[in-house]
This record gives C-alpha cells, structure tokens and sequence, in this order.
C-alpha cells in the first residue's frame, strides 16, 4: 500500500509542471500606489498578471475604455500601462476611482484614490482668541500609512510656539475628517501678527519649504487689533487701526 502512496505526490508536481498549467492563474491588477495627489503631472501606472499571452486587451476607468484595445499582453499574459487620473471636482477632498483590465474573456480589476493635501479648521470666523473649531486634514498617508498629524503654532516672528496632536490619520489617504472642538490658539495672549499653522506628520518641528523632503501644510491666521484694516493681498495682516 505504500507504493501509491509515494508515486501521488510525484504525479501532482509532474502534472503542474506541464506546459499551459500558467492558464490557470487568476488574473489579477494592481496600481503602483493605492493613493495619489492630485497635480498636473500624476499618474498610475497599472500593472496586469495572469492573462493569456499574446491576446488583446482593454482598459477602463469607472467602466470608460482609456484605450483602444489593439494592445497586446506579452509572452507571459502580463500588461503594464500608465494614465493619469481625473482631476477632482472643485469640492472634493478625495475621490476612490476602479480600475479594470479586459482580456480574452478574462478580467481583473483595481481601485485606487486621488486626494488633496489639506488642512483646516472650521467654523473659521470670530474671535480667534477665543474660537472653539474643529480641525480636518487629508493626504497626510502620502507617504507613511496611518500617521499622527500635528500642528506647529508659529508666531509672527517665525518662533514655534506651541505643538498640538491632533489625532492619527487614517484610510488610503491618510484623513481626518474632523476633531473634536477645541481652541484655536490652546495657549493665552497670542501676540498680534500673522501666525503660520504648520501641519505635518512630526512631533518635532522643522520649517516647511519647496525643498522640504516631508509633507506639511500651512494656514495663515491673522491676528489684529480692533479696527483695523481688513487683510488683503498687499497687506495680508495689517496692524495699522483705522482712525474714525
């Protein structure tokens, strides 16, 4: 009874072995990312397995065809193709878009997620002394997933202040839709002058730049004196109060 025994697992790797068995595989698509921000020059880039070789293929955006299917996969069922995803409407944060690849009567299908990198704070007029907000930030999983975003407090001659921690990023994208209420300024007596809101991913603060290898974004929040003139382009906080 032993001999059958041992000849069945032989037969079973034999037989996997034969030529045409890759038929057999599940095809399957994924994207180099699964969230991207959105700017002029992103894009996805797809990537297709487990398709029969040398067969045409399709692919479509939210059931739309991005091309005309006269491509082919290569010898070994495989396809890789890049596109850049639609802009976001005016009033999106984020947007989940699904990715398919037809073939052969074969298929496959992805989704990924465009976002914005932003933060703000909400209700966002009143006493900013006193003003009790809510905090919403997005695209802050760019780079690491889940992270802790936090908020530097940097006063108007470029000195941090204070740092706050407001809560973990989560989803593809990493989002906080938004916080409990609380203070806009944690801290009493904020001097007069624009302060900079600094929002990133570090507990230690670093000064945002064009160069900066981190993510961050930064709110501007002017603080005046009664009476005084109200911001504009050329005097983004003016200090000057209006004489009457």
């Amino acid at each position: 009874m032993r001999l059958p025994t041992a000849v069945l697992p032989v037969s079973v790797v034999l037989l996997a072995a034969l030529p045409g068995a890759a038929h057999a595989a599940v095809p399957a698509l994924q994207t180099d990312r699964t969230c991207y921000l959105q700017t002029d020059k992103t894009n996805v880039t797809v990537t297709g397995r487990g398709f029969n070789a040398k067969t045409p293929y399709v692919v479509a955006l939210d059931g739309t065809a991005l091309n005309d299917g006269s491509q082919l996969m290569d010898d070994l069922g495989t396809m890789q193709g890049t596109f850049p995803p639609p802009p976001l409407a005016d009033d999106e944060l984020q947007r989940t878009f699904g990715v398919g690849v037809a073939s052969g009567g074969l298929s496959a299908s992805a989704r990924f997620t465009v976002t914005r990198l932003q933060a703000n704070f909400s209700p966002s007029q009143g006493d900013p002394t006193r003003l009790r907000v809510r905090f919403s930030v997005a695209g802050f999983g760019l780079v690491d997933h889940n992270p802790d975003v936090y908020v530097h407090y940097v006063t108007p001659k470029g000195t941090l202040k204070q740092t706050l921690r407001l809560g973990q990023a989560t989803g593809q994208c990493g989002r906080i839709v938004r916080t409990a209420k609380r203070r806009l300024f944690p801290f009493e007596k904020p001097a007069l002058g624009k302060w900079n809101l600094q929002f990133d991913t570090t507990r230690s603060y670093a000064p945002g730049t064009r160069t900066s290898k981190f993510l961050f974004y930064s709110v501007g929040v002017c603080l005046q004196p009664p009476g005084a003139r109200r911001p504009s382009q050329k005097s983004p906080c003016p200090q000057q109060v209006v004489k009457k």
